[in-house]
């Protein structure tokens, strides 16, 4: 993983919201993503997660910053050959899968948008194949091609989506969420079958979730947000072994552990208070007005993101304070 697919670079995106304000859903976000890697991306409802994902693949256009992949800047106005061509490789799968497909229509044909879109062959035959192939690929039959969504379950549904997604053979793929709104017992089904899609295939995922604990799984790296901001970036087992910022900890202590006598002597991080409001943000640290380690400083300077340890990123004044380590 030493090649570079994407990089992002002081990204942001703001929306007006009325009365002269601005919602600031993702503030200066950098980071990269390796070619054939997952980082996987958590933090609470709100904090910008979907907004970035949905802007790196170009469903927003960013207010700010560079988005680069594989060196070619995207994150402008490009010529229709190429945003086309971009189209194609970058895709994304929604989180919920009862309305992210159109009940009006089939199944093979929802897949087969996408190949109409980009390739339009007008074969009508291996635009079939192509799409039963495809249902194959996710573990669907060839029977479910000429159903309609509200015939399947929830993990069908999303099965279907991610069929969508793979129809143009694309290199990245933004996963927004994509277990969220299954039930429990069909999560690792589609976790699995992304992971075995990612090997056979050879696909770079961007993996959105709120569950630390499920990102852990399919993730070599772990990017954790807070009210627009990147807080920390690391390893995988590195966060979970070794996190450095304060909310990274407060969001591991809430993962419930399966012994009930580690459970029983678990020691759980309380934050005080609510999220502040995204368009009326605290001064400094956004996370200063629910850490329990914050003083005077945090609320007067925002801190830079930086690497703490070697590949360890993190945006917190306490770092070197005995109390954070």
């Amino acid at each position: 993983m030493s090649e570079v697919m994407l990089e992002i670079s002081h990204l942001k995106k703001y929306f007006e919201v009325g009365n002269k304000q601005t919602l600031k859903a993702v503030d200066d976000v950098s980071f990269h993503i390796y070619q054939g890697e997952t980082l996987g991306l958590v933090g609470e409802s709100g904090c910008g997660k979907s907004t970035l994902g949905r802007t790196i693949v170009r469903l927003y256009r960013p207010t700010e910053g560079s988005i680069l992949y594989k060196g070619k800047e995207i994150g402008v106005s490009l010529p229709r050959k190429e945003e086309r061509e971009f189209c194609r490789k970058m895709q994304m799968i929604f989180q919920d899968p009862y309305s992210s497909l159109d009940p009006r229509m089939k199944v093979l044909d929802i897949i087969a948008e996408g190949i109409d879109a980009i390739e339009n062959t007008g074969n009508a035959e291996k635009r079939r194949e192509t799409v039963l192939h495809l249902l194959d690929l996710v573990g669907l039959q060839e029977e479910h091609a000429h159903r309609y969504p509200h015939e399947f379950s929830g993990g069908q549904r999303q099965r279907i989506g991610i069929a969508r997604a793979l129809a143009v053979h694309p290199e990245f793929i933004v996963a927004d969420e994509p277990i969220s709104a299954l039930d429990v017992s069909i999560q690792a089904q589609v976790i699995n079958l992304l992971r075995q899609l990612q090997k056979k295939l050879g696909l770079t995922y961007l993996f959105i979730a709120h569950d630390i604990s499920i990102v852990k799984y399919i993730s070599d790296r772990i990017g954790v947000m807070y009210l627009g901001k990147l807080v920390e970036l690391a390893p995988s087992d590195e966060i979970f072994r070794n996190p450095l910022h304060p909310y990274t900890k407060a969001l591991l202590s809430a993962i419930p552990r399966p012994d009930p006598k580690i459970e029983k002597q678990r020691e759980r991080i309380m934050l005080e208070g609510s999220v502040p409001n995204p368009v009326d943000l605290p001064k400094g640290c956004r996370f200063c007005t629910r850490c329990p380690l914050a003083t005077e400083a945090c609320s007067l300077s925002e801190p830079p993101f930086r690497e703490m340890e070697p590949g360890h990123w993190a945006a917190c004044h306490r770092y070197d304070s005995a109390e954070n380590k």
